[in-house]
């Protein structure tokens, strides 16, 4: 089939924090967010008072990949076929439903173990939907020069709430009950519904003539989006790898660092906070470098920072060194994200956005579930610092190879 070269237009700009649509696109994923995180602490600490199993606490990660994985195309399909304020405001629903029974169960005394997986399953979809639909939303509410910009804010916002939510989860649980802390994440949850309810009609063009396409169909013009699109299909390529060879490591690096660095609990989440950082300066600064240089260029050339990243992490002799490589790492990928975002907002028809962004979700999260095993396999038999050297060469060879794709030519 024909390669597509799209073409980025340029359009008036006004200020974001003027634009009502985006401030409260902008509060929903705040609020989203900090449900998420105090719901990312609560719950595995709840499944431990439960059942004391460190293997049943670790299956609930595998949820979310089965929701993201499953789920990621059926999700872009519904994006995509109607309004995405009725979109935003059925993925809240399900969100507030989910941490409501949750919450009435946890004060009436009658939670089990399988209510936490069933109805994780529903807040893992729910989450994945307002993701999806917030992501094609952004399009509509803003002009194609300020995507960028938006998708940065955005990115504060997520990266700020990464900070401050776990800390603020674990304040509230010392202070409160299991029952307690879910009902304040309920109130959050309960924000986010008022946000997407006052955002206005968010009405798809063309949807009149989507109403009898089959869920196939619809699937198969959002792959096809995705590779026939030259931009999409080299990213798409780019994350695959990325996100493989960093789940290679994910599964293991805690290991890593208590066994064989000896640092403690409190050196750990001193490393996880500070490569939070790294990534809150990415977002703060990626406006003004996109003004200095090229998107592609920039996009292409984070991947150094991968490359020093990973070395560090394989010569790594104390805690503060894999502190410094997470921070390096999450530089590099909040400032690649922001951009990728943005192009692919730019160069897809919104009325396919979200089935692109669902194929994507499907590609990737399917394959992190098979990069945390082989880590955690490897790590059993061989060196974990061999896998740092895989993932030097994984990222040397993507920053080679995209100096020679389209994306790193023609995007400005």
């Amino acid at each position: 089939m024909e390669n597509r070269e799209p073409k980025i237009s340029i359009e008036p700009s006004r200020s974001l924090w003027k634009n009502r649509p985006f401030l409260l696109l902008l509060g929903s994923n705040t609020t989203s967010n900090i449900g998420l995180y105090m719901y990312i602490i609560i719950i595995p600490l709840l499944m431990y008072d439960l059942t004391q199993s460190a293997f049943l606490i670790s299956t609930m990660r595998l949820i979310e990949f089965l929701a993201s994985g499953l789920l990621g195309v059926a999700a872009g399909i519904f994006v995509d076929r109607i309004n995405r304020k009725k979109a935003l405001v059925t993925a809240a629903v399900l969100q507030w439903t989910t941490i409501a029974l949750l919450t009435l169960l946890l004060f009436s005394g009658n939670v089990q173990l399988w209510h936490l997986y069933f109805l994780g399953f529903f807040f893992s979809t729910s989450g994945l939907l307002h993701t999806n639909a917030a992501h094609a939303a952004l399009p509509q509410v803003l002009h194609k020069d300020q995507l960028t910009e938006g998708n940065a804010k955005l990115g504060i916002v997520s990266t700020s709430v990464r900070l401050i939510g776990p800390m603020l989860a674990g304040l509230t649980l010392a202070s409160l009950s299991f029952a307690g802390t879910m009902a304040v994440q309920l109130g959050f949850i309960t924000l986010t519904l008022l946000f997407v309810l006052l955002l206005p009609s968010l009405k798809i063009e063309g949807i009149e003539n989507r109403e009898k396409s089959t869920f196939w169909k619809d699937a198969k013009e959002g792959f096809q989006e995705l590779f026939n699109n030259a931009l999409l299909r080299v990213t798409t390529v780019v994350i695959f790898f990325q996100n493989f060879g960093f789940s290679l490591t994910m599964g293991v690096l805690v290991f890593f660092a208590v066994d064989q660095l000896q640092a403690t609990e409190a050196q750990v989440g001193a490393y996880i906070s500070i490569g939070a950082v790294g990534g809150l300066f990415g977002m703060l600064i990626v406006k003004k470098i996109t003004t200095l240089f090229p998107r592609g260029k920039i996009y292409t050339y984070t991947n150094i920072f991968d490359v020093l990243a990973f070395i560090v992490l394989a010569f790594a002799t104390s805690w503060w060194m894999i502190a410094i490589a997470l921070a390096l790492f999450s530089f590099s990928t909040s400032i690649s994200n922001v951009i990728y975002h943005a192009v692919r907002q730019e160069v897809t028809p919104n009325q396919m956005l979200g089935r692109v962004a669902g194929s994507v979700a499907t590609l990737v999260q399917l394959t992190m579930p098979l990069g945390v095993i082989a880590g955690g396999l490897w790590a059993e038999f061989f060196s974990i610092r061999i896998l740092f050297g895989i993932n030097i060469v994984i990222s040397a060879a993507i920053l080679f190879g995209l100096l020679f794709t389209t994306f790193h030519k023609t995007v400005k």
